[in-house]
């Protein structure tokens, strides 16, 4: 069980690194087209000698405006999105320092339940601490974006004289997106870490997270009962938040159903979760010797698992899907 853990560590390290590594190629390859972008317009304006300027009414500029304009937008994006690369580099470097500890850590750790499960916790309140960053740090990355698109209003609204009409249809295109993306921004935070939990609680949470899924997803309908979960660690409490989510996002995507059943309840310091769809169902044998990630089980499992608890799936095909899950409190 120990050296099942670390391998899963392992793995999770490894993935990071690969992700860092196409973060650093995607940042020197911008880099490199910057670099292209600056000597194509030095060479432009070289073209400017003196007697141009002096006796000739035209410029550079107004002879090639409009591509000059076009490679100083090219160049404006790819610096924002570097910045965003280098953001997402600095927070991925600084999780790979935390996985790095926690597995010289657990290596010299006793193999017994106590020191396991503290483990366990760290290992998930690493994890949760990395979406609290990012959630904090998404409105700035966010707001680059924002500002690039603010660029191309200003591009637009230059040719407003040449034709007012285009110009207007890309105004009004732009702010659409715009609108999305504030949506998506509001969207994201939320998957990443509620902003109201740490207030509000989990069953809270849980409630407006299964309003957000009917709205989204007007299809299916969502019957739920629920307890008020009493426990001092909120890293227990968002597992749980998190294994629910997964799992009803896995109804709602591959179920082909039209209803959700949930009933929560706290007895004996554990929470005890069941969950009900009406869905064509699926072979649980089949899937677990696939390791079949696209299912979502192997993540429940594993959050599960990390807190000693333990999650049974029973489905038939054709008869939907069952999921029993008790996770202790303490």
């Amino acid at each position: 069980m120990f050296v099942e853990k670390h391998s899963s560590l392992r793995e999770m390290y490894q993935n990071l690194s690969d992700e860092a590594e196409a973060l650093e190629k995607g940042i020197k390859e911008n880099l490199f087209r910057i670099s292209e972008i600056e000597e194509y317009l030095s060479s432009i304006y070289e073209k400017e000698d003196v007697d141009f300027k002096v006796f000739s009414p035209r410029n550079v500029e107004s002879i090639y405006g409009e591509d000059i304009n076009n490679h100083k937008a090219e160049k404006y994006k790819l610096e924002i999105d570097n910045r965003s690369l280098y953001s997402k580099l600095n927070k991925i470097n600084s999780y790979l320092e935390d996985l790095e500890s926690v597995m010289k850590e657990s290596s010299g750790k006793e193999k017994n339940d106590k020191n396991a499960i503290a483990l366990n916790l760290s290992i998930l309140e690493i994890q949760e601490k990395e979406r609290q960053r990012i959630a904090r740090d998404l409105h700035d990355t966010s707001l680059q974006n924002l500002s690039h698109m603010i660029h191309k209003i200003e591009l637009a609204s230059m040719y407003i004289e040449k034709d007012t009409l285009q110009a207007r249809l890309e105004l009004a295109s732009v702010n659409k997106n715009l609108r999305a993306v504030i949506d998506e921004i509001r969207n994201t935070i939320f998957d990443l870490r509620p902003m109201h939990f740490d207030d509000l609680g989990l069953k809270d949470c849980l409630e407006r997270l299964f309003v957000r899924l009917k709205e989204n997803n007007s299809s299916f309908d969502f019957e739920v009962e629920m307890d008020e979960i009493v426990c001092d660690n909120d890293m227990i409490l968002m597992t749980v938040f998190r294994v629910v989510q997964e799992a009803c996002s896995n109804a709602i995507k591959h179920s082909a159903g039209n209803k959700i059943k949930m009933i929560m309840k706290q007895k004996d310091k554990c929470c005890e979760i069941l969950l009900k769809d009406n869905g064509k169902g699926f072979s649980v044998k089949e899937i677990e010797d696939k390791d079949d990630r696209h299912f979502g089980i192997t993540v429940m499992k594993e959050r599960v698992f990390l807190l000693g608890g333990n999650i049974q799936f029973h489905s038939v095909p054709g008869e939907g899907t069952e999921i029993k899950i008790n996770i202790p409190l303490e």
